[in-house]
């Protein structure tokens, strides 16, 4: 998820701190849906207008920060940033998921130490139309990848996560 993002300078400053992300990610998610759905588009609109590194560190620091997490809270964030996504239409969600591959396909062991079923199961309860836009453009990110980074991402996914989305 881009929560921690763009903005400040010192928000840049800290954007590579996983606590901060952290703090962020804790944020939102606790924000009533109502708050949380605008300020959320607010700082996707920012990431977007940010420089390709940039993002990647924005990424990386959620990643990052997400093993450490409660995955319940996560998981209300996932659900709103995925709705969001679908909102910003299918090259920008690319855009978004293409990092989280690259930065996840980098470093394996980050993928590892993430429990995936709550966001599974997020994931799972979208309504049709989000659900099936959100499974197509992870299958096109993967697809765009080489042979080598897409098989070991592939590979370290949950097979419970690569069934569902229809990888196995």
């Amino acid at each position: 998820m881009d929560a921690a993002g763009a903005g400040s300078d010192r928000e840049s400053t800290n954007k590579g701190n996983p606590n901060y992300a952290g703090n962020i990610i804790y944020i939102l998610a606790g924000l009533p849906e109502f708050l949380r759905k605008p300020m959320m588009r607010n700082r996707l609109n920012e990431f977007f207008t940010m420089e390709d590194g940039d993002r990647v560190e924005v990424i990386r620091s959620v990643v990052d920060a997400l093993p450490g997490m409660e995955m319940g809270t996560v998981a209300r964030l996932f659900k709103t940033w995925l709705e969001l996504l679908h909102e910003f239409g299918d090259e920008k969600r690319d855009a978004m998921f293409s990092i989280y591959a690259r930065v996840m396909a980098g470093d394996t062991g980050r993928v590892a130490r993430i429990d995936f079923a709550p966001l599974l199961d997020v994931l799972n309860s979208l309504d049709d139309g989000t659900r099936s836009a959100t499974i197509a453009s992870i299958k096109r990110v993967l697809q765009s990848m080489d042979g080598e980074s897409r098989g070991t991402l592939i590979r370290s996914i949950p097979e419970a996560v690569r069934r569902s989305i229809g990888l196995v």
